[in-house]
């Protein structure tokens, strides 16, 4: 298995991803998907220092995390995919890139998104992003930490 779950957070790593998800799945590798964020060094060194030991971190953007996917440079391990958008998820998804379940987590109620919950704010465009993920067979939820029980985001997107 390499993908065993991707969240829609945007603060990509942080406390929660890294002691609490990544103990309850497992992890063994951080995936982060941005292509601003890949081209700033000091914000990948910054985020690199909260790398639990025995773990690895990719900080890519989209091309090369296709590229090394369909490489199967993870198919060893159990990755989290952390973006910052849904829309992120979908052209990894129409890449072939396997997703068995989408978390959202953090997406801040700025740049014309209207909130939902305590933590989740979307626009119309990540709306359908979404429904469009759900499409395609991969379940979304919505779920701040592990222990939380998981809420179907569909009734949210009306």
């Amino acid at each position: 298995m390499t993908v065993v779950l991707a969240r829609v957070d945007q603060r990509l790593i942080h406390g929660l991803i890294v002691n609490q998800w990544a103990q309850s799945l497992q992890i063994k590798r951080f995936m982060v998907i941005d292509d601003e964020v890949s081209q700033n060094e000091d914000i990948k060194a910054s985020m690199r220092m909260s790398k639990p030991a025995g773990t690895g971190m990719s900080i890519i953007n989209t091309e090369k995390a296709i590229q090394n996917f369909k490489s199967g440079n993870y198919d060893a391990q159990r990755v989290i995919v952390l973006v910052k958008e849904p829309s992120k998820l979908l052209e990894l998804l129409d890449a072939g890139i396997a997703i068995p379940k989408v978390n959202l987590g953090i997406i801040f109620a700025q740049d014309g998104r209207t909130p939902l919950t305590k933590f989740i704010a979307l626009n119309d465009q990540e709306k359908e992003a979404i429904k469009t993920i759900q499409s395609k067979g991969v379940p979304v939820t919505i779920q701040y930490i592990p222990t939380d029980p998981e809420e179907d985001v569909s009734k949210y997107l009306n």
